[in-house]
This record gives structure tokens, sequence and C-alpha cells, in this order.
């Protein structure tokens, strides 16, 4: 079975590389997981895995992170894209680069459907930490909030009390206020994430995006609460493969 990770495709991304003889991939290195993006013809895979040093080859590879950088990748500099290849205006010299990528990115395609920017937008990634992003109405950076995910809020609780448990994985429930332990501890955490969006949501007026590995749970809540959203968990993903020709990587390399 082909892994979206492993080199692959051919075809021609106009004013970038000549894919027609090369393999194209995007690698966005996160605090928890890896984001892969791989050309295989016309089209683009994304795949969002656990950190694997093995399936790194530099040979055509764009990459950007904001978790550690593994030692393979140390010597691949010239292909690296940092925060000053993304055309966001106004970003601090601070900026993580996949808050500018995602939020340009949410930018580009909400302009390209013709949606409502009148009063900015503010993108929701809901990640290792729930980054809340703002953008003005001329696509301007204009700041932010951040707080600790969802996974990362559980395993606070679980480290800094004696008796709460380690909560492996979501406990999804319908009742909003559970009897069960690890129910609760999730709901609570889900519940909080939620309003932090909601409040952002309604101080900003802005158009929402969210992106993220949480996005799905986070969507589904704040429909619940009627608030709509756009939802694309690659959006950092396609954002690099957007600006594939600012990096040109260097063949072999």
């Amino acid at each position: 079975m082909w892994d979206p990770r492993s080199p692959g495709g051919r075809g021609r991304l106009d004013g970038g590389w000549d894919l027609g003889t090369m393999d194209s991939r995007a690698l966005l290195i996160g605090n928890s997981r890896w984001h892969w993006a791989t050309q295989r013809g016309e089209r683009w895979s994304f795949d969002h895995a656990a950190p694997d040093p093995r399936w790194i080859d530099t040979t055509n590879l764009i990459w950007a992170a904001v978790g550690e950088v593994p030692a393979a990748l140390e010597g691949a500099q010239e292909s690296r894209l940092q925060l000053e290849n993304v055309p966001l205006e106004g970003c601090p010299p601070w900026l993580g680069v996949d808050r500018a990528l995602g939020a340009w990115g949410a930018w580009r395609r909400q302009r390209f459907q013709g949606g409502d920017l009148d009063q900015g937008l503010l993108l929701a990634d809901a990640g290792t930490v729930l980054s809340l992003t703002l953008l003005d109405a001329h696509g301007r950076f204009r700041g932010g909030r951040l707080m600790p995910g969802l996974r990362l809020q559980l395993q606070s609780m679980a480290s800094g009390t004696a008796l709460l448990p380690s909560v492996a994985r979501q406990q999804r429930t319908d009742d909003l206020f559970p009897s069960g332990t690890a129910e609760a501890m999730c709901q609570g955490v889900m519940q909080g994430l939620a309003a932090a969006v909601v409040d952002a949501y309604q101080n900003s007026g802005a158009c929402l995006w969210i992106c993220g590995g949480d996005a799905p749970w986070l969507e589904q809540e704040l429909t619940r609460r009627g608030v709509s959203a756009q939802t694309n968990q690659n959006l950092q993903l396609q954002a690099m493969v957007d600006l594939i020709p600012v990096i040109k990587p260097v063949p072999g390399r």
C-alpha cells in the first residue's frame, strides 16, 4: 500500500519546480505530529502522523518546523521555509511559522471563495496548543491568543494532581456533566476550549476558520453553540505547497 509520506508523483506546479523530472514533498514539523504533503500526478495528498525520522529524504523536500528539528534536517537549511518566506503582513519576528502559514492560507482561500473579509479573519488552530490568530480586513496580522490544547491540559491535570488519571485518548460523551472522572476531565477541557474560541469570535467579528488535529470535535461543539466556521485540517500544508516557488530546494541535498 502506498504511503502518502513517501516520494512519488509527476506533474508541474506553475512557477515552481519542474515536477516532470523530480518528486515533490513538504513537511511541517509540529510539537506532537509531523505533517506531510506529497504530490502524485496532478494531486497532492496530505498525511498527519507521529514523528518518524525514517521517512526523511531531503531530496526535493521543503520543510518548516515549530517542534524539535531532527538531525537529518539540520544540514538542509537551504530548503527550510521560514517566517520571512510567508507573505503575511504585520508579522512580529516571534510569530510561529505554523500560525503564519495557517492564517495566510485561510485568508487566500476565503478571498478565493468570495467570502466576507470586511471584519477580518480569525483562525483557531486546535493542536497541541490552541492558537487564535486574528487578521484585519486587509489581511494583516493583528494579534492572537494562546492556551494549552486538549491533550496538554489533560496531561497537566494528571501530572499536577494525586488522584486524577492519565487520559490516553479523548473520552467523548454527550453528557455535559458526566459522572466518570475521565469523561468529566475531557468535557471540562473541551467546553473551556470551545468557549475561548467563541469569545474570540464574538469579540473580533471576523469570519472563523478552524484547523489542527482537534478541529473535528471543535467544529461539532461550535455548531452546537450556533457558531459556523470553515474547517480545513491541511491549511498549513496547502500554504507550503503554494510557497514552493519561494524556497526552490536544491535537488539531491
